[in-house]
């Protein structure tokens, strides 16, 4: 038996309405989504979502956008709870659903494939890092553009090439620009903008840069401006609170001082209305140096 079952399985599994209402009342089963029912303790996130979704959308309904590289591994999801996104081709009414995000679109059959093995009925990648290039903020395109550089999920000149199918739509201009400023160095949705922000601030920063001293290797930083001596980190909580972490990134930082270096830390919450408070420390700190020089 499948583990995501319609309403009608959900009643041929407990026998009956009184027995998938005694399921779900002491959590054998739950709703996942309207009409989709899962066993009490699988784990909700978007692959599950999906494969329900499949079961209760029109096979014209492609899973695309953030949601579908999310599902090949991207961590581009905007904060909050994730929401399914699927598209549909122009000719088909899209669907109505409180918990399925669904646009219209032309569909050519190049674009639609099947991912992974539960065949997931899917958008082309390529097509959907061009749809995001071309649709979200410039910020959040780059970042996407850089996970999906990174991932190897496209090269630049597939990204590139995908253009060419659409040309004249909104948002192909930017989607061109978007690859001028993309780099596959980025580790993180927030290393990547941090440096897009120095990066339109007029400034040049170097992603994933080796410090050497005195012949010796010191520390690879996120973000640094060699003449400088100016290292950029980003601490993500999840990872820089483990103590072994915490441990060597102290251990790095007294380094990288000992070495005449300046570091500065940014977390998400430098972050959380825009980089231009980070960006302008980065400048106060890269003027500092240009006096001291």
């Amino acid at each position: 038996m499948d583990d995501v079952l319609v309403r009608s399985e959900l009643l041929a599994a407990c026998g009956g309405r009184r027995g998938a209402a005694t399921a779900l009342r002491t959590g054998q089963w739950r709703r996942l989504l309207r009409g989709a029912y899962v066993a009490g303790d699988a784990v909700d996130d978007l692959h599950l979502r999906a494969r329900a979704a499949q079961r209760l959308l029109p096979p014209h309904a492609r899973v695309a956008d953030r949601c579908l590289l999310w599902l090949l591994g991207l961590d581009v999801l905007p904060p909050g709870a994730p929401v399914l996104e699927v598209v549909v081709p122009r000719a088909a009414v899209p669907p109505r659903r409180r918990d399925v995000r669904a646009r219209i679109a032309d569909l050519p059959p190049r674009d639609c494939v099947l991912v992974g093995p539960h065949r997931l009925r899917c958008l082309h990648p390529t097509r959907a890092a061009l749809d995001l290039r071309r649709r979200l903020p410039l910020v959040e395109a780059v970042v996407v553009a850089d996970a999906v550089l990174r991932a190897g999920t496209a090269d630049s000149s597939q990204l590139q090439d995908e253009l060419v199918h659409h040309r004249g739509l909104r948002g192909v201009r930017q989607a061109e620009h978007v690859l001028t400023l993309a780099d596959p160095r980025a580790e993180s949705p927030p290393e990547s903008r941090l440096r897009l922000g120095l990066v339109l601030a007029g400034l040049r920063p170097v992603p994933q840069y080796d410090v050497h001293a005195a012949g010796r290797f010191l520390a690879r930083v996120d973000l640094a401006f060699p003449e400088a001596k100016l290292a950029i980190e980003y601490d993500g909580r999840a990872v820089h609170e483990r103590q072994d972490v915490f441990v060597r990134d102290r251990q790095r930082q007294n380094d990288l001082v000992r070495a005449g270096w300046t570091v500065l830390r940014f977390t998400a919450a430098d972050l959380r209305f825009g980089a231009a408070a980070a960006v302008a420390q980065v400048q106060e700190a890269l003027t500092r140096a240009a006096l001291a020089a």
